[in-house]
């Protein structure tokens, strides 16, 4: 089975253990993607660091990067795998709890911590733009006022980047590494990643060689094999969950389609009822009417030859109606 840095428990492994390089790697990573030419983060602290014996590869759990910069940012990254619907309010959720963990208890609000949090999407988040990266902050949503500086949230969407495949020499430098994250370690990719690998920057080679050495630890393979499972087995769990759905909503809409039909049909009997009723009542008063004039003309002297002719019936029944 690929290990790729799509599995969140290689990507933690690279990035998120308590390792200088590691270390490295992620201050890389993160001033590339939050572009940090000018203000580049220059170390991180961990607040969580990656230990592979205390992880349980098959629990639902985030194994997301959680790290406080020179600068006192903190940071929460992570990649996920699998598609998700509550992908925007589970990460609302964890940013909002990382703004308040900013503020020790007694400290002024002046105090609290910018927070960022970067998720790595392996599957598209919105079809609006074709941004790869999206940028999300508080703002006056009529002047484009930015309340705040201290709460930013990125979604970095991996199947935007390069849809037109592109030639690597024509990619941005940030292009190239998310190209890297993207199909390094998948099978029939390898000679595109190499080749990301030559003209890439540092960024790509730092975590190429963690990538190397993660993938030949006997216990980390085993654990991000087990893990690339159980995200392939919640995904089709995922996937079955939505068909059925998609499944319920088609069969709820015929319903309603026949509830409809039913209801217009009821309608249309109603009204077959009262048309009846009419053309009974109708019939009922022409034949009223036809009775009084026979007996009138044969009042008058005509016998029913006569009549029927006149008002062009059959004789016999002129007689019905003289009888």
């Amino acid at each position: 089975m690929a290990l790729t840095l799509k599995n969140d428990v290689i990507f933690k492994a690279v990035y998120g253990r308590e390792d200088e390089d590691c270390k490295e790697a992620l201050i890389g990573m993160l001033n590339l993607i939050l572009d940090r030419k000018t203000d580049p983060i220059k170390s991180v602290t961990y607040r969580n660091p990656f230990n592979v014996r205390e992880t349980d590869s098959q629990k639902e759990g985030i194994l997301d990067i959680k790290a406080e910069t020179d600068r006192g940012e903190l940071l929460d990254i992570e990649m996920q795998f699998a598609e998700d619907d509550e992908i925007i309010e589970r990460n609302l959720y964890y940013h909002c709890g990382m703004v308040t963990q900013g503020l020790a208890a007694g400290e002024k609000y002046g105090k609290l911590k910018k927070t960022i949090s970067i998720l790595l999407l392996n599957f598209t988040r919105s079809e609006k733009s074709e941004k790869f990266h999206t940028r999300f902050m508080l703002k006056e949503p009529d002047t484009g006022e930015i309340l705040t500086e201290l709460f930013q949230m990125h979604y970095i969407e991996l199947p935007k980047v390069n849809p037109e495949g592109k030639p690597v020499s024509e990619l941005s430098d940030v292009e190239q590494f998310l190209e890297y994250l993207k199909y390094a370690g998948e099978p029939g990719k390898e000679e595109y990643v190499e080749e990301l690998k030559r003209q890439g920057g540092k960024e790509i080679q730092m975590t190429d060689t963690i990538m190397h050495k993660v993938t030949e630890d006997e216990l980390l393979k085993e654990k991000a094999i087990a893990r690339d499972k159980f995200l392939h087995w919640q995904a089709s769990i995922e996937r079955q969950r939505k068909r059925q759905e998609a499944e319920k909503a088609e069969l709820l809409q015929q319903l309603e389609k026949v509830e409809a039909e039913k209801c217009q049909l009821e309608k249309m009997n109603q009204h077959l009822k009262v048309t009846s009723l009419h053309l009974e009542t109708t019939s009922s008063q022409t034949s009223s009417q036809l009775k009084r004039a026979i007996q009138s003309m044969a009042a008058a002297g005509m016998n029913a030859a006569q009549i029927a002719e006149t008002i062009g019936m059959q004789e016999a029944e002129v007689e019905q109606y003289l009888s």
